[in-house]
């Protein structure tokens, strides 16, 4: 795989400084942006949560004509015209945060509905606000659900709020009202935010114990548009292809 990092295009590794921020913690903020095979979808929102997480936190950072570099990215990698999956990375190192950029091919499942197990474990942090490269609790918790023979893990809080998914935002669906997860412990969904533009989707808390009164759910991501959850944990939801459809076309700019 072939990568852009410090002005280079290279198929070797990123050399970080195991004195840096982010080599010792983890320290930075990511971006998945989906490459459709002709565009790059939504990448301005994309940018902009992620500068915004680097201003908000006073990290020193260099920017780059996105779009040149990351077109370039995709053509040596020989995935032109073709659906991939790009990620930007800013690990934080001195005197200044620099951007990664990867592309890797990306297979869709237009028609996949989603099964998500529950986690028990609890990661509740302010931090959660934010796409950081301190993602080690989703990373686990997705690989724990999947090797349990599960798409995802619906993350709750401390209360047994439901939060989100560890890949994408959560909306569920009663009486035709379409509620988002009303908390301030999960990241700030692009995909939610388009989907708000066509949907009437008002915040509310819901509790796992209200799971049972919700007949559909969803799940939201950039690689996936807004997609039928049919289970979290022992709640079954009848899936809902028809409220997903105008969501997913302007979402992966079909």
């Amino acid at each position: 795989m072939i990568h852009y990092y410090q002005g280079k295009y290279s198929h070797e590794g990123v050399a970080l400084n195991p004195a840096a921020p982010a080599f010792r913690y983890g320290t930075g903020f990511f971006e998945t942006i989906y490459y459709n095979g002709t565009k790059l979808c939504h990448l301005d929102r994309h940018l902009d949560r992620l500068l915004h997480s680097l201003r908000a936190y006073r990290i020193d950072h260099e920017t780059i004509d996105f779009t040149e570099v990351i077109m370039q990215v995709i053509n040596r990698n020989g995935l032109e015209g073709n659906p991939a999956r790009i990620n930007i990375f800013y690990p934080v190192e001195e005197p200044t945060a620099q951007p990664v950029i990867l592309a890797a091919p990306y297979e869709p499942a237009p028609y996949k509905a989603y099964r998500l197990c529950i986690c028990n474990d609890k990661h509740v942090s302010t931090l959660n606000a934010q796409k950081t490269t301190s993602y080690m609790f989703f990373h686990l918790a997705l690989k724990q659900a999947k090797a349990r023979g599960f798409d995802d893990a619906a993350l709750f809080d401390f209360d047994n709020n439901l939060l989100e998914a560890t890949t994408g935002a959560i909306v569920l669906r009663k009486n035709g009202n379409f509620v988002e997860l009303d908390t301030e412990y999960k990241l700030p969904s692009t995909t939610l935010q388009l989907a708000k533009t066509v949907l009437d989707i008002q915040p509310e808390s819901v509790n796992y114990d209200d799971l049972p009164q919700y007949r559909h759910a969803y799940l939201l991501n950039t690689l996936i548009g807004m997609r039928p959850i049919v289970a979290i944990g022992e709640t079954a939801f009848v899936p809902d292809e028809e409220a997903c459809r105008d969501v997913t076309e302007l979402v992966l700019e079909e």
